[in-house]
């Protein structure tokens, strides 16, 4: 891939995330991860109060606004999975701790995160909420691109 096709896909995302955030609320969690064991698949990891009232729902409007992107993931990355992560994930936590940014970036290689044997990673945005709901049950993630 060359590097200002990547360098407009992270812009777009870092747009996506600033703009959500500013519509629905602040993440706790906006993260773009390519897994290690599936090629091609990357995983977009958010989590945030607005999103875990109704997790159905946000994984939808999400993927209205990611799906802005599509034609370059599509050619550039291959599939996109978005997976809601629930407050209590202790993987979660550790995000938190050791990857803390706000509207930024991240970049991460060739570690575990989120349960994910990550080549390559983006974290936008981690930070804890001020505060946390209760345990949330989560639905399988959702195939999108």
């Amino acid at each position: 891939m060359r590097i200002g096709a990547l360098k407009r896909l992270m812009a777009g995302l870092v747009e996506i995330e600033a703009y959500v955030s500013a519509e629905r609320g602040d993440f706790a969690l906006f993260a773009l991860i390519l897994d290690e064991d599936s090629p091609g698949l990357w995983h977009l990891f958010v989590a945030a109060p607005w999103i875990w009232e109704d997790q159905e729902a946000a994984r939808k409007y999400l993927w209205e606004r990611v799906r802005l992107l599509e034609d370059q993931f599509a050619y550039f990355f291959g599939r996109l999975e978005i997976y809601v992560v629930e407050p209590n994930d202790p993987n979660l936590e550790e995000v938190w701790e050791y990857c803390n940014t706000e509207n930024g970036m991240v970049e991460i290689y060739d570690v575990e995160i989120l349960n994910v044997d990550a080549r390559r990673g983006y974290i936008f945005t981690s930070r804890r909420p001020a505060e946390l709901p209760a345990t949330i049950s989560q639905p399988e993630p959702q195939a999108t691109a």
